[in-house]
């Protein structure tokens, strides 16, 4: 786990918890590796108490699970839960595109049009970090375009789990890095030819490739393997 390492910084609660969600988004721990707050808590160099106030909001945004009165574990990862999450982002994300349409916004249409202009294919995997921010900052600029203040707190919470698996779908299958990307530019095309029922149409057909994409991965995954070979756990 090359990136869990001492903080220092007077903001220890904010700083262990940001570093243990990067490490879970990022799969360095994966799904159902069990947490020992003790061993996290020496590999940050902290106390067990910011470590398990973390730990404890980590649950609350369903990234960690109970296991047993005193233990957690990083969430598992199965098929519902990538099909759940999809399923919420085909309600939320075109809304976003209809109240952008109500008015074709200037700024908002070159913005979003352009929005990847500064990628191209094949990607290095080296681009990869940067990609997936862009990926990221796209769809939530989306959302964004609702003008809708719960509708945006709600995706806000979703995020986490979108980038976990975004981290996951990216680094388990290179190529679906490029059709990603490619997916992205036909969307901005539309958005930037101010045609809804394209950019609607090709927003969907990209979340469910993605869907597709991401199930297939989670059910060829050997996660107990994967935490054997990290050493993760108690």
């Amino acid at each position: 786990m090359t990136n869990l390492r001492p903080i220092k910084t007077t903001y220890v609660n904010e700083s262990v918890y940001e570093a243990l969600e990067r490490a879970i988004l990022h799969g360095e721990l994966p799904p159902r590796a069990a947490l020992n707050d003790r061993r996290l808590a020496e590999m940050l160099g902290v106390s067990r108490t910011p470590v398990r106030d973390a730990l404890h909001r980590l649950e609350g945004s369903g990234l960690v699970e109970r296991r047993g009165r005193h233990g957690w574990a990083v969430a598992g990862l199965e098929p519902r839960d990538v099909e759940e999450v999809f399923e919420l982002r085909r309600v939320l994300e075109p809304l976003g595109l209809e109240r952008l349409a109500e008015t074709w916004e200037g700024a908002a249409v070159r913005e979003l049009s352009g929005f990847f202009g500064g990628f191209d294919e094949p990607l290095r995997r080296e681009q990869y970090p940067e990609y997936l921010g862009r990926d990221h900052d796209f769809h939530k600029k989306i959302v964004a375009c609702s003008r809708n203040s719960r509708v945006i707190g709600f995706y806000g919470i979703l995020e986490q789990q979108i980038d976990r698996v975004r981290h996951y779908l990216s680094y388990g299958y290179e190529g679906r890095v490029e059709a990603s990307l490619a997916e992205h530019k036909r969307i901005c095309a539309a958005i930037g030819a101010r045609e809804l029922e394209s950019a609607k149409g090709l927003l969907l057909e990209h979340l469910n490739m993605v869907e597709k994409t991401m199930v297939s991965f989670v059910e060829s995954q050997d996660l107990e393997r994967i935490i054997r070979e990290r050493g993760i756990g108690e």
